[in-house]
């Protein structure tokens, strides 16, 4: 029985197995069982159980100033639609029809939605809730997370539910190799257009990072681990900073921030944490502002968007949280428009 097997057994958590547990294109002799992911095999939740399979009654942070939300966009996974704030107050929809888990913002304020069923949605910013510019195929597995410089004219990074990485262009998607890659792979792009992806090591059941040069099927992923500076207990949501850091969230009660530079050179070196986030729950994804000053990320524990100072060299602290707008209680993600690294 593997660690991370035994763990959800001695727990009790909700689990799911996973059929397509490499990230090179070979086919497992037999299926391991995860945290996070529950559901049959063509709709998985990337929320690991352990930490937020109790919700919390009523609210225990602070509300959030009234246009506070404005430019986010979050997960609404009761009608499976993509929430949008916006920035004069007020919300919007975007109706999927699939499965999200994660979701990403272009450099352009472009959103890109994974949807669960096998297709990549590409919808027109920078305004809030634009419309469908493209569906891109992918017949990978379920797509529950991305990132991109120009989803409309570059390569869309994007993360599988089966352990997988692909590299998703309009034409369609091509797997980049991912040594040793099983479960839910989250993803970040840096604006040199490399790519990151966050996720478990088949054999020692512990979380890595994948470093892909270039995003591009040529070039295989390089794994980081603890031997090359890389620590994490549970995997969860990444983005890039402002100055390349790796922001790293743990999923957790609570959940952690950990910052990490020059992980593409082979080695990750610590910048700040793992920071304990004090929003009183568990976030399983997470992104920053365009000006890198705010945190936030989609808390499934409490059902709210919490929002926090950044900066790289600081202790991230907390400021409010957003209630408003979700018809389901399990939101696990929330994405600036425009994002990180876009000015």
């Amino acid at each position: 029985m593997n660690n991370l097997t035994s763990v959800a057994l001695r727990t009790g958590v909700a689990v799911a197995l996973l059929a397509g547990c490499s990230g090179n294109g070979s086919s497992p002799s037999s299926s391991r069982m995860m945290p996070g992911g529950v559901g049959s095999a063509s709709k998985l939740t990337a929320v690991d159980w352990r930490f937020a399979q109790i919700h919390r009654t009523g609210f225990h942070g602070r509300h959030a100033p009234k246009l506070a939300a404005g430019g986010i966009y979050t997960n609404d996974p009761s009608p499976n639609d993509v929430l949008g704030y916006l920035k004069k107050g007020g919300t919007c929809i975007e109706i999927t029809g699939g499965y999200v888990n994660g979701i990403g913002v272009d450099f352009k304020g472009n959103l890109i939605v994974p949807d669960g069923f096998n297709n990549i949605q590409v919808y027109q910013g920078p305004m809030m809730c634009g419309p469908l510019l493209m569906t891109i195929t992918d017949s990978i597995g379920q797509a529950a997370d991305a990132a991109a410089k120009d989803a409309v004219n570059g390569t869309i990074v994007v993360g599988h539910a089966n352990g997988t990485v692909a590299a998703c262009k309009s034409s369609g998607c091509r797997r980049l190799t991912s040594p040793n890659m099983i479960g839910f792979a989250q993803v970040a792009m840096d604006k040199n257009g490399n790519c990151y992806a966050d996720a478990y090591d088949v054999n020692t059941s512990s979380p890595a990072l994948w470093y892909y040069a270039g995003c591009t099927p040529r070039v295989a992923g390089i794994e980081l681990g603890s031997a090359q500076g890389f620590t994490e207990n549970a995997t969860g949501g990444i983005d890039i900073d402002n100055k390349q850091n790796v922001v790293v969230l743990e999923q957790g009660a609570p959940s952690r921030l950990t910052v990490y530079s020059d992980c593409g050179s082979g080695t990750c070196t610590l910048v700040t944490g793992p920071t304990p986030l004090i929003g009183y729950g568990d976030c399983v994804y997470g992104h920053l502002s365009s000006q890198n000053e705010r945190y936030a990320c989609g808390d499934a524990s409490t059902g709210t968007i919490d929002i926090y100072n950044y900066l790289p060299s600081r202790t991230p602290s907390y400021l409010y949280s957003i209630t408003n707008g979700f018809s389901s209680g399990l939101t696990e993600d929330a994405s600036y428009n425009p994002p990180s690294q876009s000015k």
